[in-house]
């Protein structure tokens, strides 16, 4: 595999993202910019859909904007385009254009003429990871000049196992917090500290992963018991793997 277009050193930072992010907004960033370090690629957009409709963030910053978005969806909604289909209902493994269909087929396509040329996008590949049962991330990574090759789809493949892996931690933590209104007001160390505890960790063990004292990780579990009614680490344990179990039944499998 040839690995020239790959910046190993912004994938492990992302990848490090990806592995603390704590919110959907956390995950979302972190996915973006993995995708475009693992390829290589003049711009991509993630798209988070869930409770309150579609969420957009795009790389470089301000590369979509808002009326891209609703001139994306409008087209969309007339001359489907086929990877946010795949993506949004499908399996959702990484699938190029020219895999669907030809060049020209696709310099035709309305939503080309009226936006993808303007943006420079003449090849693109797409995938989707569920964070849960009600809410997916879609990413689409562009480029100008030459096509995404076969080992691209494979390094892209490999990625979406810690993608999905960081996703799934999200929505637990987020289900750890569903009868916890109070959650909402944690902070992100806050949450690292909770998820982590919850998960059978020491303080000690705790520290060390997140590179503070012990003393400070008990200060930060003084601030969250408070916050959030939670009495103990037993308890929010116990509350963690509740919170597991009906996520495990229900998200849909990743790979295919």
């Amino acid at each position: 595999m040839d690995m020239g277009q790959v910046d190993l050193r912004g994938v492990l930072s992302a990848m490090g993202r990806v592995a603390e992010a704590t919110t959907a907004q956390e995950l979302a960033e972190a996915t973006l910019a993995s995708a475009v370090a693992v390829l290589g690629a003049d711009s991509a957009v993630v798209s988070q859909f869930g409770f309150s409709g579609p969420t957009v963030r795009s790389w470089p910053d301000g590369f979509l904007s808002v009326v891209d978005q609703i001139t994306f969806e409008r087209i969309d909604r007339v001359e489907p385009w086929p990877l946010a289909t795949h993506t949004r209902g499908g399996p959702g493994y990484p699938l190029r254009i020219s895999d669907l269909i030809s060049r020209s087929e696709y310099h035709r396509r309305t939503v080309y003429g009226e936006l993808f040329r303007s943006l420079g996008v003449e090849h693109q590949v797409a995938f989707s990871v569920p964070v849960d049962s009600e809410r997916l991330l879609c990413v689409a990574v562009d480029r100008k000049r030459r096509d995404f090759s076969a080992a691209d789809v494979d390094r892209l493949d490999a990625l979406r196992r810690p993608l999905a892996a960081g996703a799934a931690r999200v929505g637990h933590l987020d289900r750890l917090f569903t009868d916890a209104p109070a959650a909402a007001e944690l902070s992100s160390r806050e949450a690292d500290v909770l998820s982590l505890v919850a998960s059978g960790l020491t303080n000690d063990q705790v520290g060390r992963r997140l590179g503070i004292s012990a003393r400070t990780v008990d200060k930060h579990l003084e601030h969250i018991y408070t916050k959030t009614g939670l009495r103990n680490r037993t308890e929010a344990a116990a509350r963690w793997h509740r919170a597991a179990e009906p996520l495990a039944a229900r998200r849909r499998p990743v790979w295919s």
